[in-house]
């Protein structure tokens, strides 16, 4: 984390010191929730990639029947 973010972290302390809560500026949580959601749609992205691989090696088997490509389509 670039060091001019880091500044900008405030933490909320008990009285012994340790660290209960953040604050941050609503710019900076903006940004982190930005990224958290591409993170979370390239997960969904290769989530569904792993599972089309998996479907692909049944197929392969014999384990699961061949899909025509309109039925593919039709599914989208």
């Amino acid at each position: 984390m670039p060091t001019d973010i880091i500044k900008d972290i405030k933490y909320v302390t008990d009285e012994r010191g340790k660290r209960q809560e953040v604050v941050l500026s609503f710019k900076l949580w903006k940004k982190i929730t930005e990224e958290l959601e591409a993170l979370r749609e390239k997960q969904m992205i290769l989530t569904g990639l792993k599972q089309a691989c998996r479907e692909v090696k049944k197929q392969e088997r014999g384990g699961l029947p061949e899909q025509a490509l309109g039925d593919f389509l039709d599914e989208l």
